[in-house]
């Protein structure tokens, strides 16, 4: 195997390798034997079959394409032991030569590592503030949690504030049904103003079993832009109507929720916002020491190949995002009048600062030689198959050397921030 090693502007390296065509047998052999289990060869029992029968069948070049995989995740990490590289993310993989009885070449480019120099970034100070809780947010938080155990009850009457009415209702523009504008059995509680201005207001004064014809005219900034500032013909039928009743904030109410007293309750409560706050400020000190150590640090150039494994992981990150609630990125795209390559675009600067921020962290833990030990490792692996105790196939997924590396790097990178704020805080 020839390896042949080129820098390119500093910011990635290039291997060429290149494998005669005695270096190749074992892996068409490997190839061949792949493939006779998928291609029917008279007198043959799957998988056995001659690699002179093979060719018959499907042509040499096939087996040469079957086999480049196995060829370069073998050859691939023997070359970079040969020729160490300090790279980051996954090489970008090009074929140059392949051909039957002919070496095979390829290339594998490498983002590198840049090195960084932090400066003084021991000197560097930021104050932490936590803020005091706000009073309108308790009260809302506490107002939202009797909404919770509400109590309705069907009554004869007219519709009024604070009443949930259960409709069928039909959105028309121009005489033709909009595209999700109608609804059965919908419940709306008058007054909360979750539908567009004047919906509500209309149902006012509705008994049960009363039909209703009113015009709506949806905001300027509707996010259907077909939709915004149109006014629009609404048939609503009211099906029933419901008085809310909002339970007191008193102990029997607090019992309800497992505590002693409406008292104990409340200091539970504003405990909870209290906590929320300290990690919200949390959150923000540690980003703004780390942007703090970013602008006084001198960079080398951020290789273009690690900027598009950041945006990679950065939709990665959306799309699971989306679909863990139960969206489509499809039609996420569509609802942002986005296309991937635009959201990208736009996501660049963000992405720089992503890496720096990650190579922050990296240098850190290098100058202060933290160092993780593999019974802390083990104990966190431990603590993760805990989590995941009703999926073993996920909980497989750890036990490989790939895992423990990833859990060290993680713990490391832990410390390291760790280690920036106390710093940032004396």
């Amino acid at each position: 195997m020839n390896i042949t090693k080129t820098i390119q502007e500093t910011t990635t390296v290039l291997l060429k390798i290149e494998l005669l065509p005695e270096e190749l047998k074992p892996y068409l052999d490997k190839a061949v034997r792949r493939i006779s289990k998928q291609v029917a060869v008279p007198g043959f029992r799957p998988g056995h079959a001659p690699y002179d029968m093979i060719k018959q069948q499907v042509g040499e070049m096939e087996i040469y394409q079957e086999a480049v995989e196995d060829v370069v995740q073998d050859t691939l990490p023997k070359a970079v032991k040969q020729e160490p590289i300090d790279f980051v993310g996954k090489p970008a993989v090009a074929i140059e030569s392949l051909a039957p009885g002919n070496a095979l070449v390829y290339t594998a480019t490498f983002a590198i590592m840049p090195k960084v120099d932090l400066k003084k970034y021991q000197t560097v100070k930021v104050k932490k503030t936590v803020p005091a809780v706000d009073e309108k947010k308790f009260e809302q938080t506490m107002a939202d949690l009797r909404k919770l155990r509400t109590k309705q009850e069907p009554v004869e009457r007219a519709a009024q504030t604070g009443d949930s009415v259960t409709i069928d209702f039909d959105i028309k523009l121009a005489g033709v049904s909009i595209e999700g504008g109608q609804g059965k059995d919908v419940p709306v509680v008058l007054g909360d103003k979750y539908f567009i201005p004047g919906f509500e207001e209309a149902l006012m004064g509705m008994k049960a079993n009363e039909t209703k014809q009113f015009q709506v005219t949806f905001p300027e900034d509707y996010s259907a832009k077909h939709l915004a500032g149109k006014t629009c013909d609404v048939t609503a039928t009211v099906k029933q109507v419901q008085q809310v009743n909002l339970p007191e904030l008193n102990d029997d109410f607090a019992k309800e929720l497992n505590f002693k007293s409406a008292q104990e309750l409340q200091d539970q409560i504003r405990a909870n916002l209290v906590k929320e706050l300290e990690q919200k400020a949390d959150q923000d000190f540690e980003t703004t020491v780390i942007e703090a150590v970013i602008k006084q640090a001198d960079f080398e150039p951020i290789p273009s190949l690690m900027v598009e494994y950041e945006l990679d992981r950065m939709m990665e990150e959306l799309r699971q995002q989306v679909e863990d609630q139960g969206g489509k990125f499809a039609d996420y795209l569509s609802h942002m009048k986005k296309t991937e390559p635009e959201l990208r675009d736009g996501w660049k600067e963000h992405a720089d600062k992503r890496i720096k921020g990650a190579l922050v962290i990296k240098t850190v833990a290098e100058q202060e030689k933290i160092e993780i030990t593999e019974d802390a490792i083990t104990a966190e692996i431990a603590r993760r198959k805990a989590y995941y105790k009703d999926a073993p196939d996920t909980q497989k997924q750890m036990d490989g050397f790939d895992y423990r590396a990833y859990v060290r790097t993680v713990l490391r990178n832990e410390q390291a921030v760790k280690k920036l704020k106390e710093l940032a805080e004396k």
